[in-house]
């Protein structure tokens, strides 16, 4: 009996420290933040091409003080290029892009003489915009240049301010995709006598570029 009683007596002694050593401090786990992905970097240099289509406008010719206007221009199709450099700080995004567009001929002149056309048109923009990740929505101010020609195959130069707005989507890491809108606001002499010809010309171009 005795023999029993301290066979349970040192079990109950090895059970003790059996759950008095089974206590430990509490093991502290690193946890690393999960990193949230950047929005795409718009800075640097880019570049590519546009497809455009006017979509409205009016001109007029003054001649020492009496003018008559035509309603409306010639829809036509342009094809162009583009180049552009862009700054960022963080959701601003700014520079300068140079386009230059060949338009169908004819297009782009008047209704009423559909042979008489702008041939090109040359814009540089100043460019300010907000990046929504990979949608950037920017406006733009400029100057553009252009040249006019007659039927009969006399041309002018013609210039003036530019403005309007467009945004562009990211597509993958450097291909962007986008749309335009640009209004240019243009006049010149037209060689005949003190014959001035003024245009606001209003187009709707797609494009898509590269980013360097």
């Amino acid at each position: 009996m005795k023999k029993i009683l301290s066979i349970l007596a040192a079990s109950t002694l090895l059970t003790s420290a059996a759950i008095a050593g089974s206590v430990v401090a509490p093991v502290i786990v690193d946890v690393e933040p999960i990193a949230v992905a950047a929005g795409p970097d718009w800075s640097g240099l880019y570049l590519g091409a546009t497809y455009g289509r006017g979509v409205g406008g009016d001109m007029a010719y003054d001649y020492e003080g009496s003018g008559s206007e035509f309603d409306s221009l010639e829809s036509s199709n342009s094809y162009g290029a583009f180049v552009g450099y862009n700054m960022q700080n963080n959701n601003l995004v700014y520079g300068g892009e140079v386009a230059y567009s060949a338009v169908d001929v004819p297009g782009f002149g008047p209704t009423c003489c559909t042979p008489d056309t702008f041939n090109y048109f040359v814009d540089g923009k100043a460019r300010v915009g907000y990046a929504m990740n990979s949608v950037l929505v920017y406006g733009f101010v400029g100057y553009s240049m252009s040249n006019f020609e007659f039927e009969s195959g006399t041309n002018f130069d013609v210039s003036g301010m530019n403005y309007g707005a467009g945004v562009d989507m990211m597509v993958g890491e450097k291909m962007f995709v986008g749309a335009e809108y640009i209004a240019r606001n243009l006049s010149g002499e037209t060689g005949h006598l003190t014959e001035t010809q003024t245009t606001n010309i209003q187009a709707f171009q797609v494009r898509a570029g590269w980013k360097f």
